[in-house]
């Protein structure tokens, strides 16, 4: 929620690119983090997390997250998010989370929509979120898995080629 309502104020009030002569644009708006090193020790902390996460839950998984933990790596993708000044290349980076969240959006409005239209609700996807939806048809689990990965590494790959792209220009 933070993340959003940061994200929508952010990009309403600084439509705009850094060097326009406009007088509400400062130069400290410009991809400029506050203090890069503890922002960069504290990203390794949080990779560091989840790489000994993903080492120790291995299929068959021994450690739930559960909300807790999924949670705070939320909040530090977002908090790192707003302390370097890179909300919307974080929608880009975390674009599997957002097809995620999306999937489950999409999936209860329209069932809404279609149970006061028609009486009877539909879906979209047969379940949600989406990673499920691969799941009923009967692909194997680590299928699905792999190919989120490989998906949510296009993603990130793909935001600092956006954000290189932005700066050259």
């Amino acid at each position: 929620m933070i993340f959003g309502a940061y994200t929508v104020v952010n990009f309403w009030q600084n439509n705009h690119r850094c060097g326009s002569l406009r007088p509400s644009v400062l130069e400290s708006q410009c991809y400029e983090a506050r203090d890069p090193l503890d922002l960069a020790v504290f990203a390794a902390a949080i990779a560091t997390a989840c790489v000994g996460f993903l080492w120790w839950n291995a299929k068959p998984a021994r450690i739930i997250m559960g909300d807790v933990g999924s949670l705070a790596i939320g909040g530090a993708l977002a908090g790192l998010a707003i302390m370097s000044r890179t909300e919307i290349l974080m929608a880009v980076i975390a674009g599997l989370f957002v097809l995620e969240t999306m999937s489950v959006i999409l999936q209860m409005s329209y069932f809404k929509l279609t149970g006061r239209i028609t009486g009877t609700g539909r879906r979209i996807f047969r379940i949600a979120p989406i990673h499920h939806h691969f799941e009923h048809p009967g692909w194997d689990e680590v299928t699905v898995v792999i190919r989120f990965w490989i998906i949510a590494g296009l993603f990130v790959v793909s935001g600092p080629g956006i954000f290189y792209a932005d700066w050259l220009g």
